[in-house]
């Protein structure tokens, strides 16, 4: 009698964990269903995308490429996802962005004093080469070096679509922005119509080759927010003359290429925030009046919990860097939300010269800015080619409390404890569950 009490009891303990484990150990994406109902509108100068699954809001005017999403059952978590701008730094000091790196005329000429010139001073001097030297290092003012970062608030956009496709078996609504003016920044006007973000919003899964290079799968409910940059005018182009007459003087300057920051922010927000977020997406202004509402308070980086709630974004603080596995993820969360947003990216970019394809790898780095993050996705110098990557963004479910790991070890436990009494009873013995050979 004592042994089917035991039997039942730990039976039932075992289909207990086995029901609380169910939802928890498929914490994978909500945008893993199947087709589902869709509309796209057009409100007070916003588009919404909405289905079943996600709630994700747009400018209609192009004003600057920004996105609000949320599960559509849960309007009180608001993700939002800033793209910045682009920001061309040197890689002398790895490949990771550093504010102190830019590709700027003053920073390049004090990095290079501070670096090659100063260490060769009694050298120079002796050859009587200090004068001509110091003239070159003058020079790099006077070349015509363009801004090292190019705003996208500020600069203006052309929004085309949202248009329906259908490939197949796979459908998606399709729309682009694409940077028309930057005004303010004559030095930057190569950049007009040849930076875009080609978008996606997937209504079923599908899987993506990249000219034949790699291939990931998309969820049903994921929008992909491709970067696309046509023959970009890289500073140390300019400045490669003056390296090379530095080096003929003796400056031992390594050969560096530079690389190009895609800068996003990303924050969460509750609802009674929602209308700072609306005016931000429609304002030109390049101001970050949603991130000082953001209520994030962590963010889980390659899985890895960061607290986002100090700003270190002065003078001290630097990026941190990030090692990239197969995909480079963040999950934004605030408080106990049942479904968190995600922004994520592979670690490769497409760079093309309309014929042949070939990967570069990408790098990452973060810094926590008071409440959201500041993202930097690293580009490494492609000449006059178009480079072409592919972050995307969505929701997915999330485990409220144990990791999905001990649950499974807590089951296999439990079942084995079953397993036992049940072996037990068959042999009519006593049994003690705390130690079971």
């Amino acid at each position: 009698m004592k042994n089917t009490k035991k039997l039942l009891a730990t039976s039932f303990l075992a289909i207990l964990m086995v029901a609380i484990a169910t939802p928890l150990i498929a914490v994978m994406p909500a945008s893993a269903v199947e087709e589902t109902e869709t509309s796209t509108k057009l409100i007070n100068g916003i588009w919404y995308i909405q289905n079943d699954l996600i709630t994700i809001a747009f400018p209609a005017n192009g004003t600057k490429p920004m996105f609000l999403w949320w599960h559509t059952n849960d309007p009180s978590n608001i993700n939002v996802v800033k793209f910045k701008g682009l920001i061309e730094y040197s890689t002398y000091e790895g490949p990771y962005f550093l504010w102190r790196c830019q590709a700027e005329a003053r920073r390049i000429e004090e990095y290079l004093q501070m670096h090659y010139y100063m260490p060769k001073m009694q050298m120079l001097q002796k050859m009587n080469r200090l004068e001509q030297a110091l003239g070159l290092l003058g020079n790099i003012r006077d070349i015509g070096l363009h801004s090292p970062y190019l705003p996208f608030s500020s600069s203006k956009w052309r929004l085309d679509g949202p248009a329906n496709v259908t490939e197949g078996t796979v459908k998606y609504l399709s729309f682009n922005f694409t940077l028309i003016d930057i005004p303010g920044h004559p030095n930057l006007q190569f950049a007009e119509n040849n930076v875009m973000l080609r978008c996606r919003f997937y209504y079923t899964p599908a899987t993506e080759d990249v000219y034949k290079k790699y291939q990931y799968t998309v969820k049903a409910g994921e929008l992909k927010v491709d970067i696309v940059i046509n023959h970009w005018e890289w500073n140390i182009d300019k400045l490669q003359p003056i390296i090379e007459n530095l080096r003929e003087l003796g400056l031992n300057i390594p050969d560096r290429k530079p690389s190009l920051a895609l800068w996003v922010n990303l924050a969460s927000i509750n609802l009674t925030e929602i209308a700072t977020a609306k005016e931000d997406v429609q304002s030109s202004a390049d101001t970050n009046a949603t991130e000082k509402v953001s209520m994030s308070q962590n963010m889980y980086v390659e899985g890895s919990k960061v607290s986002v709630v100090q700003d270190n974004t002065g003078s001290d603080g630097q990026p941190l860097q990030s090692s990239l596995r197969e995909r480079f993820k963040i999950r934004l969360e605030t408080g106990n939300a049942t479904f968190a947003g995600f922004f994520k990216f592979v670690p490769q970019a497409i760079v093309t010269d309309g014929v042949t394809y070939n990967t570069t790898d990408v790098t990452a780095s973060y810094i926590s800015a008071g409440r959201h993050i500041q993202l930097f996705i690293g580009y490494p110098y492609f000449g006059n080619n178009t480079l072409i990557h592919d972050p995307s963004l969505g929701v997915e479910s999330v485990a409220p409390w144990l990791p999905t790991g001990l649950l499974l070890i807590l089951i296999g436990a439990t079942i084995a404890i079953a397993v036992a009494v049940a072996a037990v009873k068959l042999r009519k013995k006593t049994v003690n569950i705390l130690n079971v050979q």
